[in-house]
């Protein structure tokens, strides 16, 4: 199971209920960066990444 880059949360994007994500609105995200998919808890870390990705990619 892919992991939110951000946080470290578990992100199911096919079963957002067994994701580790404890806000009300599960949102998950990917984003695609230099070749590697990136995967997000929420729209909003799916933007901090998008504002450096450089501080988070591997």
């Amino acid at each position: 199971m892919p992991t939110c880059i951000i946080c470290g949360t578990d992100v199911d994007v096919e079963s957002p209920q067994e994701t580790d994500f404890q806000e009300t609105e599960f949102a998950p995200a990917t984003m695609e960066y230099e070749g590697e998919t990136y995967y997000f808890c929420s729209s909003e870390h799916e933007t901090e990444f998008e504002n450096d990705p450089e501080q988070y990619a591997e």
